[in-house]
């Protein structure tokens, strides 16, 4: 059962919010801007519907199909017929079984009516239960129709249960029976019973094993030509393993080759071609994308990549297919079959060996494929877990046409005059709570659902998205305008920049984007790749009066790393945001819903910049909408801490807890330190106009408000530190005094204060509080915007005028330019020590964070230098990937691991420093595949700094 909402009663409109609902019915958005997939899935047997069936096969010597519904009850029909028979219901063998995931008839069935089938006991509360997976044989009846034999049981295998379980079963060419486990464990922590590369059990494999030779003390013996029966402590059943929850699996008829779909953890999902004794890595690294315990001992074999990685961009929990061979869609003969169960996509693949030869998208749906088959006839069945029906693949008639998605926002139906921004009949304004900060624009919002159907409630969890979680129908839009004043603060002057379209297709969220003319009378598709451009903006506050603003139009895949699955994809259109009162109502919908119990109590969201709401609710409000739909709980943020409001603040891992990317030269930093902003790596990251600005996306320019409701907050909190050393007490002391002189008008103070990075933070939001009389003000931006370290620098120089400021690269700059200028290594070694010698060693002098540059120039030449600068992960060193170590006290280390045993590994930390940690007490080990040295080095320097930098850095030989 879901309840529907309308959620117009929260939409603000120029009518009263109970008149009645008007339908919108000019929507022409409809497939995307690129030409429709070449396949669309269609219904079969659409007059059979099952309970959350997982797998169907067919019945050897029938023209029967068998699908299994998740509780155990299976089902048997002949194809054309409207009523299915009950082949057997394995709650009634066993009444503890709380799932079933497949079953498969023995390859010589005709002569042993053998079926095997998978099932899962109750667990009773528990993390898990030893022995609740069992793999048990029944016999099948030859009556009309035919039924399991419940007598007839004798159970073959079992291995403990739990959070993942695999899995499949499958009987492979060579006759020996295939089993796909999980690690048996929830998501988080990751493989908490540390089973991934531990072949001693049976969890995280592919197990291989003869039912047709019992042992005399079990229903099957272990070939001898399995990879791992000779090695000491080994369960010889196992045929490969690191899977951390393989799906579903399949057979290559042709050549005999297995693939296996396996479930990712928080960003892939993967396809592997499951090899003798292979090692897929589980729980060292996720698909071999992002390593998760690289801490962990590996297992004996070599861990091998996946043929194909989805990120959760475009997958979230991946169904293993099978090999298609049929003649309906002759084009896809041979070709690897397969869907995501929660996207509902499907892929075709092709390989020779571990070689991808063909992959490809081909159609997009609102199924749950669970399962996959090849029927009697030889054509695809898909089975789909959430409507209960059976689905194949059919051509798609638009294939090949020419998208027909609006190019103009004109033409999106949306607007009844585009030029004034008056919506269509049906397409609403609503207004939220708290906007994110967008480098000064502001925005209008409208929501459109067609005809008059609403946000619905899921009150039954379904995949990932969980009970309670709001639902759009098919081809809602949101929409956004993003306008800015070309001068600050009059809004006559006031131009639209663009207007952004988020698209529900009744699968999947589209995001794109729409540039407004100099005109103003329409707004054009931006390309897929996105775009940029640049603005002339008055602005009393800038030097001079006159600033260039520079706006980025999102590429599509840019948006999408925002707008996920795991944070709803729509966040703006929530109960959080949406929950105000409006001038037509007294109170709001939400808040009698609370009263009468029918919804639980929410957080509160706030304007950052109003007076309504706490001071924490109003910061926290800040964070959510600029900063949490990265930082988050599996949402892939590059640190353990979670800005979303909901999250509560003692687990968030922000206040009083270690930075791990660095502590931007702050003394004793915390991500927050509570009751001292100086100190406060958030803040700097929210100051700073250079390097390590935050947000990532979205905005350019520093939002001074914002940063100053959150240094406000972080101040109110109260100085609860408890680990200072005694020099950083020392010199916060001192800074602090220095700082009350300074605002009382000794100038004297503040090259002390600059001379530090707290100190130098501490100046600038005395600036911004306005502190500083104008002459001191004038100083202290002078003195700043001189300094050569750029973490100082960068937090002064955006006061200077424009004609002032270093002519810095930005993020467009041509190499080629770059590596024609002429440098000097002697002002490139200044730079090196300003820019690089935190983390670098070159001739003795530095820290040994990170490669020892002293004969780099032996290694690279300038071009390659360059090149590995500007993209810095494209060619890593594995020693040199950061590692994220999250401990069961809290806190969290991270370094390099430049050392290991069973017992503990040796990390070493900013500043170079060693320390070795105890493997029994890491919760957590993070390490991601990318380079320390962050992208964008040289955006904040100058085309001759950089020439100069490299010219040094050539000349170390």
């Amino acid at each position: 059962m879901i309840r529907s909402i309308f959620l117009h009663l929260w939409l603000v409109s120029t009518c009263a919010l109970a008149q009645e609902r008007v339908p919108w019915t000019a929507s022409r958005i409809h497939g995307t801007p690129e030409p429709p997939p070449p396949y669309v899935v269609e219904r079969l047997y659409p007059e059979l519907t099952f309970k959350k069936p997982l797998d169907v096969t067919p019945l050897p010597g029938s023209d029967r199909l068998i699908v299994l519904e998740e509780t155990g009850r299976m089902l048997s029909f002949v194809p054309g017929s409207n009523k299915a028979d009950l082949f057997g219901d394995l709650a009634e063998f066993d009444r503890e079984i709380a799932r079933s995931f497949a079953l498969t008839f023995h390859p010589r069935f005709k002569e042993n009516r053998f079926v095997f089938t998978w099932i899962v006991q109750d667990l009773k509360g528990e993390d898990f239960r030893e022995n609740g997976s069992h793999i048990v044989r029944f016999r099948v009846t030859d009556e009309s129709p035919p039924k399991l034999d419940l007598s007839s049981a004798k159970e073959v295998i079992s291995w403990r249960a739990g959070g993942h379980n695999g899995g499949n079963l499958r009987f492979g060419p060579d006759g020996m029976l295939y089993i796909s486990t999980g690690d048996g464990t929830k998501p988080d922590p990751p493989d908490s019973s540390v089973t991934g590369q531990d072949i001693s059990d049976l969890l995280s494999s592919v197990l291989r094993i003869d039912v047709d030779h019992p042992e005399a003390d079990r229903a099957y013996s272990i070939p001898k030509d399995n990879p791992f029966v000779d090695v000491p402590k080994a369960r010889g059943e196992v045929w490969a393993y690191g899977l951390r929850n393989p799906w579903r699996m399949s057979f290559n008829p042709k050549n005999g080759e297995l693939f296996v779909g396996d479930v990712g953890w928080e960003l892939w999902e993967m396809i592997y071609r499951i090899q003798r004794g292979g090692n897929y890595g589980w729980s060292i690294t996720e698909g071999g994308k992002q390593d998760v315990r690289p801490d962990r001992v590996r297992g004996p074999s070599p861990i091998l990549p996946p043929l194909v990685a989805h990120s959760h961009e475009e997958a979230a929990s991946i169904t293993g297919g099978e090999f298609y061979h049929g003649d309906k869609l002759p084009e896809l003969k041979g070709a690897y079959l397969y869907g995501d169960w929660q996207m509902g996509t499907f892929w075709s693949l092709r390989t020779e060996g571990d070689k991808v030869t063909e992959h490809r998208e081909l159609a997009r749906s609102s199924l749950m494929p669970a399962g996959f088959s090849i029927g009697h006839d030889g054509e695809l069945n898909i089975v789909d877990h959430s409507g209960g029906g059976l689905w194949r693949l059919a051509r798609n008639p638009r294939s090949g046409q020419n998208s027909n998605f609006p190019r103009k926002l004109s033409q999106t139906g949306l607007f009844s005059d585009t030029l004034k921004q008056s919506p269509e009949p049906g397409v609403l304004p609503y207004e939220i709570n708290a906007p994110r900060w967008a480098d000064h624009a502001v925005a209008q919002r409208w929501a459109a659902f067609p005809d008059q159907s609403g946000v619905t409630v899921a009150e039954e969890s379904k995949g990932v998205v969980l009970r309670g979680r709001w639902g759009f129908p098919a081809g809602a839009v949101l929409a956004k305008t993003y306008s800015l004043d070309l001068e600050r603060g009059n809004p006559a002057t006031r131009r639209r920049i663009e207007t952004q379209i988020l698209h529900f297709d009744g699968s999947l969220w589209g995001t794109y984007s729409y540039r407004w003319n100099a005109e103003q009378t329409d707004a054009e598709l931006v390309p897929k790749q996105g775009d940029e451009a640049t603005f002339t903006v008055k602005d009393k506050a800038a030097p001079g009066g006159q600033m260039q603003q520079r706006w980025r139009f999102y590429s599509r895949s840019e948006c999408a790393r925002c707008h996920t699955l795991m944070n709803s994809f729509a966040q703006s259109f929530s109960a959080l945001q949406l929950d105000r009162t409006t001038p037509h109502e007294q109170g709001d919908q939400l808040d009698v819903f609370t009263s009468l119990g029918l919804t639980p109590t929410e957080p509160r969201f706030a304007d950052p910049h109003g007076s309504e709401g706490s001071l924490e609710v109003r910061a926290r409000s800040y964070l959510h909408v600029n900063c949490s739909v990265c930082h988050r709980y599996n949402s892939g943020g590059g640190v353990p801490s979670y800005m979303n409001i909901e999250a509560l603040l003692k687990e968030s891992k922000l206040i009083d807890t270690k930075p791990v990317q660095g502590d931007l030269g702050l003394p004793d930093a915390r991500v927050i330190a509570s009751g001292d902003p100086a100190r406060s790596v958030l803040l700097y990251r929210m100051a700073t106009a250079g390097r390590g600005h935050m947000p990532y996306l979205g905005s350019h320019l520093v939002d001074d408000r914002g940063l100053l409701v959150v240094r406000d907050w972080i101040a109110s909190m109260g100085n609860k530190a408890r680990d200072l050393t005694a020099a950083t007490i020392s010199q916060r002391k001192a800074e602090d005094q220095a700082l009350t002189q300074l605002q009382a008008g000794d100038s004297t103070q503040l090259d002390q204060l600059l001379a530090t990075n707290s100190g130098a933070l501490s100046v600038l939001l005395a600036i911004l509080d306005d502190k500083l009389s104008a002459d001191l003000r004038a100083q202290a931006i002078a003195k700043g915007s001189a300094i050569t370290e750029p973490l100082r620098r960068d937090l002064f120089e955006r006061f200077l005028p424009e004609s002032q400021r270093r002519k810095v690269l930005g993020p467009d700059f041509k190499p080629a330019a770059l590596l024609a200028m002429k440098g000097d290594a002697t002002r490139g070694k200044t730079s090196f020590s300003g820019v690089c010698i935190a983390c670098h060693r070159a001739n003795g002098v530095g820290i040994d964070f990170g490669p020892d540059l002293s004969h780099i120039g032996t290694k690279w030449n300038r071009a390659a230098m360059l090149e590995q600068i500007l993209t810095p992960s494209k060619l890593i060193d594995p020693q040199w990937q950061l590692t994220t170590l999250e401990l069961k006290t809290g806190d969290s280390k991270v370094g390099f691991i430049t050392a290991r045993t069973d017992t503990e590994l040796t990390l070493t930390v900013a500043g170079g420093l060693t320390e070795k940690i105890a493997t029994a007490q890491i919760t957590k080990t993070t390490t991601a595949p990318v380079s320390m040295m962050p992208e964008g080095l040289l955006q904040t320097m100058t085309a001759q700094e950089s020439a100069d930098l490299l010219e040094y850095l050539d000349s170390l030989k």
